[in-house]
């Protein structure tokens, strides 16, 4: 999922190779296992951590729990720019040991259709064609590793009798807090004078609702700048499509425009706030859209 996520922002539809800094993979781990590691509640039972290895707990998994103690949010440990570089700098190194490492043995062989293990030990090094595919099938290597990550902490015997049949860990592990959506609806209320991006309608007090500009489905990760303030109609109506090419073009210049508090107030939140990050997404997705012949949403 992380390579995935960072073949689209940083690379494009070539065949050629794409080279990953590690402290860039490390930053996508922590943005995925931020959440996971906050204790879990459930029905009567205590708060507990999810197990997510077999033995004992996953070394990604303890170094952000230590994180959490000292930091109670995901954007006050960004915040701290020491703090944060070293926590990466630990989470690369267990990377390179382990995922890096073990990612490409298939029933014991190794097999290199990824990169070459000896020329990543300083950057991963994508091999070509790697890249383009990534980004090509992004949706579905999303839809297929949360599935299976969802299945393997549900059967973890360290999770087993609170997790068995719980219909919503999905939910939990990869989707964004209501708390969080809420702050950020308020910050745009403001930001767009309590008025629906897409119709321009004023919205009536609390009838709003936060709308991924880039739908959730195609690009399942929060960037700040992808965030707009709809109306529960329009909302409903764009639903998981891309809006109209004139809506991209009115979202690039509200992000031009207000780049800096963007960035200042959403950041707040734990929200990456990057325009660069959240326009290269853009420009994948509608290139997906044009290539795949996507039928994209407007005002009738």
């Amino acid at each position: 999922m992380s390579l995935s996520r960072l073949a689209i922002e940083q690379g494009s539809d070539t065949g050629e190779n794409l080279t990953l800094e590690y402290l860039d993979i490390a930053e996508k781990f922590i943005d995925l296992y931020w959440k996971q590691t906050l204790p879990f509640h459930f029905n009567e039972n205590d708060p507990f951590l999810l197990q997510q290895n077999n033995g004992k707990q996953a070394g990604i998994i303890s170094l952000i729990h230590t994180a959490q103690q000292r930091y109670k949010s995901l954007a006050l440990a960004r915040r701290d720019h020491v703090y944060w570089l070293q926590l990466k700098k630990k989470v690369a190194d267990i990377i390179k040991k382990m995922p890096v490492t073990y990612l490409q043995n298939l029933k014991g062989q190794n097999i290199e259709f990824l990169y070459h293990l000896e020329d990543s030990r300083q950057q991963l090094i994508l091999l070509p064609n790697v890249m383009y595919c990534l980004r090509q099938f992004s949706e579905i290597i999303e839809e297929l590793c949360q599935k299976k990550w969802v299945d393997f902490v549900r059967l973890n015997k360290g999770n087993l009798l609170v997790l068995d049949g719980l219909p919503d860990l999905a939910t939990f592990m990869f989707e964004p807090s209501r708390n969080q959506l809420r702050q950020v609806g308020e910050f745009l209320v403001d930001l767009q004078a309590c008025k629906c991006f897409y119709c321009q309608k004023p919205i009536k007090q609390n009838q709003w609702a936060v709308d991924h500009f880039i739908p959730w489905v195609m690009y399942p990760a929060d960037t700040g700048h992808n965030f707009v303030l709809a109306d529960e109609k329009c909302n409903s109506a764009k639903s998981d499509f891309l809006a109209s090419a004139e809506f991209l073009l009115q979202w690039q210049e509200r992000n031009q425009n207000f780049d800096s508090i963007i960035t200042d107030e959403l950041s707040k939140f734990g929200f990456l706030t990057n325009i660069e990050r959240s326009h290269s997404v853009a420009n994948w997705a509608y290139q997906q859209a044009n290539e795949n012949g996507y039928l994209l949403w407007g005002l009738m």
